[in-house]
């Protein structure tokens, strides 16, 4: 059963209640920032909020280290159909052993899924744990997706 792709507008309301958010509009990058753009759907209801401090040297300084760039990036799903394919056994029992002492087993199982979008760094790191298995083909995902980096 696949999942129901939500609006920006939903996602952005919906993380409003506990995603650290930012209202320096002040800044040069806010037009482009998730937590500027969450913090438009705060509701006027909820009393507290938590936020970027705006006297942050960084943030004062326009670097802001705490900036999530809204363009979503193309993400692998899933490593069930065809990710160990190739790999010969004894190589595909010590990725996944690594793999799962890395991760836990819970979110192992959620990459491997594709209940789990597999990000940027955990695809490194999955890339370098291959590697180290000595395994150098092309890794193959069951698919891909399109996912803001929150």
């Amino acid at each position: 059963m696949e999942k129901e792709k939500k609006s920006k507008e939903q996602l952005l309301r919906e993380k409003s209640d506990n995603y650290v958010v930012c209202f320096n509009a002040a800044c040069n990058k806010h037009e482009h920032c998730l937590r500027w753009q969450v913090g438009q759907h705060v509701s006027e209801r909820v009393w507290l909020v938590k936020c970027v401090n705006q006297r942050y040297a960084p943030v004062v300084a326009g670097q802001c280290d705490c900036y999530r760039d809204d363009k979503p990036l193309v993400m692998p799903v899933g490593m069930k159909e065809h990710f160990y394919d190739d790999i010969p056994l004894g190589k595909a029992r010590q990725i996944k052993r690594t793999l799962i002492n890395d991760y836990g087993r819970t979110v192992y199982y959620r990459y491997h899924s594709g209940l789990l979008p597999i990000p940027p760094q955990v695809q490194a790191h999955i890339q370098m744990v291959c590697r180290q298995a000595g395994w150098t083909e092309p890794l193959h995902f069951d698919s891909e997706t399109e996912e803001l980096q929150w």
